[in-house]
């Protein structure tokens, strides 16, 4: 890889010559770094965002026979963001003075696709499932921040400086349509014409997301060289180079707090940031917990999120133009503010008997067989009796109590159940970390034959045939029979007696045809029963009554509401954010303050989240989204108080001064902050 041109270097090329006259080695090298982020993305959108926090808020409901998974996943997202803050500035010193770039991004590559690919495993360790998912899943957290870091500290040596933003922005284009198009076949697996079991889906959506980051992802490695460090830092252990990071921390501290504008800035992003990424850490955890979600819906969400945030972050780039960055930035926050009250009056509609079993929505639907003369129960979103209803869980033992012994015998001890042992579990394990190797290593083989796209396509189909393979190895691609579970009118009569006993608990049981047609029982802790005793149920409750049933809005359709308005929000107030940062800084300090404003978003990070845990504990979910909401807000009016036209005054003058000293702008400045 060729050094990075000095800033004059070429100024009577555009950006696009620029590019253009790379000699042919870097121009693969950048392609190679490319093709890292669209492999990454995986993580990012459809683990980190969408399918983890859902699934342990899952298993933990299913562990404990609570609806508070969203509490827990929020304080194991800020215990991993934690370690993430702790690490990430020495990471920081190591990759910009060390030639061990590419060493430390495979060995953090190298972790977290193994234990994304582990996450898999999860639901067959039973009640400790959710234990072995958290722990996974902040490992796997690591290895894909801990990535990051070292993955944005080749962007200087990819090109020369004044193609930054456009190295920057087509990085991310790669991201968005590689995570985009995974998400797309996440979808087909969960809801095409595959005759797998949800745990069995579950998994091959993990592996297929370790797969897609490891096969585009080495690209990289074989592509992009290691750049060439104009001078490097002798290594001293890691104790030294965290002293170091750190201590550069606190001094960019120190120097910013003389830019009273900007500090006033930054203390209104810490907010804001912190806010907008919890809501939207946490939503997919959320519509599991309180709304009870199909699991589909979250991907939906997040395409429509994807979809929408492109031109809408491109339309409020023009409204920054003609109104000013600030006033788009404070919009695009008071219609995330609004988005966010609005999600807390989400609620599902109320339950209805007279409809076909298929349409019920119920939890528990026992629909009579005319021919057998027996009811035949299905489960919501197909996860059998023992997907909801843990074995031991201490959270449904009315429920067990009441009507278990008339239910068809569930069984804890198959690996269909949903509820396995930790023998089983660890035999997943094994069976993924064989299965990640073999589609691994001919993803790797393929990709050495540069067959281009032809290669793309045919590692696609790899990845199918293994997938396929699996199931029937595992026995997972017919199990027809978890599907009738059936019952005889006695048990009918038996559960419908118990109604009036059993009231203190979190599901829905109907019956469609038979000498008990439409016979219905709701427990009072489940989700259509809004107001359990919140704070702001009565809002849930009134939003309801007055706007979601009468228009005949489910919560689906809330859904998607909501990511159409995120998707207006997100985009722009990140880029909006950037740009005023940007403006208030000095051009000749640019790398040192982008560094310590990346630092301050990761640990943002973890801030929000543990708010978010510790309000929905002490209250609920809703009273958690309207105190982030209430973040957002402090972070807009603070934003308001920004005197840009002063801050940018005050950045000039510092310029000035530096330059007349003859301190010339860092060479490699991106003006990219770390995510």
């Amino acid at each position: 890889m060729s050094d990075v041109a000095a800033p004059n270097s070429a100024d009577t090329f555009s950006v696009k010559e620029a590019l253009q006259n790379m000699p042919e080695a870097d121009k693969k090298a950048l392609q190679g770094w490319y093709w890292y982020d669209w492999g990454n993305q995986a993580y990012a959108l459809t683990v980190m965002t969408v399918i983890a926090p859902a699934l342990m808020a899952n298993l933990y409901n299913l562990a404990t026979g609570t609806q508070s998974g969203d509490t827990f996943y929020a304080y194991i997202l800020t215990a991993s963001m934690l370690l993430v803050v702790v690490t990430a500035p020495a990471l920081g010193v190591i990759a910009d003075r060390m030639p061990i770039k590419k060493k430390l991004l495979k060995w953090y590559t190298f972790v977290g696709v193994i234990f994304t690919a582990l996450m898999g495993a999860a639901p067959y360790f039973g009640s400790q499932g959710y234990i072995i998912l958290a722990v996974m899943y902040a490992i796997g957290t690591i290895g894909f921040t801990g990535g990051n870091v070292i993955y944005y500290s080749f962007m200087p040596y990819m090109a020369e400086k004044r193609c930054m933003d456009h190295v920057s922005s087509v990085g991310y284009a790669y991201g968005f349509m590689g995570g985009s198009l995974l998400l797309v076949f996440h979808l087909i697996i969960l809801l095409g014409p595959f005759d797998w079991d949800t745990n069995f889906k579950l998994a091959a959506i993990f592996v297929s997301s370790s797969l897609w980051w490891w096969g585009f992802g080495a690209l990289m490695f074989k592509w992009t060289p290691e750049p060439e460090i104009p001078s490097n830092m002798e290594w001293q252990g890691l104790s030294h180079a965290t002293k170091l990071a750190y201590g550069q921390v606190f001094l960019t501290f120190k120097e910013i707090k003389k830019f009273k504008v900007l500090a006033l800035f930054l203390a209104a992003y810490l907010l804001f940031y912190d806010g907008v990424n919890t809501i939207a850490s946490m939503a997919s955890a959320f519509g599991e917990s309180v709304l009870r979600l199909n699991p589909a819906m979250n991907i939906f969400l997040l395409l429509t999120v994807n979809v929408v945030a492109i031109p809408m972050t491109i339309l409020f780039g023009k409204l920054a133009n003609i109104k000013g960055t600030k006033f788009a930035l404070m919009l695009s926050l008071l219609i995330y503010c609004g988005v966010a009250v609005i999600a807390a009056g989400f609620a599902p509609l109320e339950l209805e008997t007279d409809v076909a079993a298929d349409d019920s929505g119920h939890d528990f639907t026992f629909e009579w067989d005319e021919d057998l003369q027996q009811y035949n129960m299905t489960t919501l979103y197909d996860r059998g009796y023992e997907g909801w209803i843990g074995e031991s869980s201490a959270g449904d033992d009315e429920f067990r109590d009441a009507f278990e012994g008339n239910f068809p015998t569930p069984d804890y001890s198959t690996e269909s159940a949903g509820a396995s042992t930790i023998g089983t579990g660890v035999l997943v394990c094994l069976f993924i970390l064989i299965l990640l190797g073999l589609l691994g290593g001919a993803m790797v083989y393929i990709q050495g034959m540069e067959l281009g796209f032809k290669g793309a396509l045919l590692i696609i189909l790899v990845v199918l045939v293994g997938l396929v393979g699996a199931s029937i190895l595992a026995d997972k691609a017919a199990e027809a029979e978890a599907d009738n579970k059936f019952i005889t009118p006695d048990d009918a009569t038996a559960i419908v007696a118990a109604f009036d006993e059993a009231e203190d608990h979190r599901f829905s049981i109907l019956f469609v045809g038979g000498p008990e047609d439409q016979a219905s029982e709701v427990g009072n802790q489940h989700p259509t029963i809004v107001d359990q005793g919140g704070p702001v149920d009565g809002y849930a409750d009134f939003m309801r009554s007055n706007l979601w049933a009468p228009m005949g809005i489910t919560v689906s359709l809330q859904w998607i509401i909501l990511g159409l308005f995120v998707g207006v929000a997100m985009g722009a107030a990140g880029a909006q954010a950037r740009s005023m940062f940007s403006m208030l800084i000095p051009e000749t300090r640019t790398s040192e303050f982008f560094g310590f404003f990346g630092f301050l978003g990761k640990s943002a990070a973890m801030i929000g989240t543990f708010l978010y845990g510790i309000t929905s504990g002490l209250f609920d979910s809703r009273v958690a989204i309207l105190t982030i909401t209430i973040v957002i807000l402090l972070g807009t009016y603070l934003t308001s108080r920004v005197d840009l036209e002063e801050g940018i005054r005050v950045a000039a003058e510092e310029d000035r001064i530096a330059r007349a000293k003859g301190v010339a702008q860092p060479s490699g400045s991106t003006g990219e902050p770390a995510e």
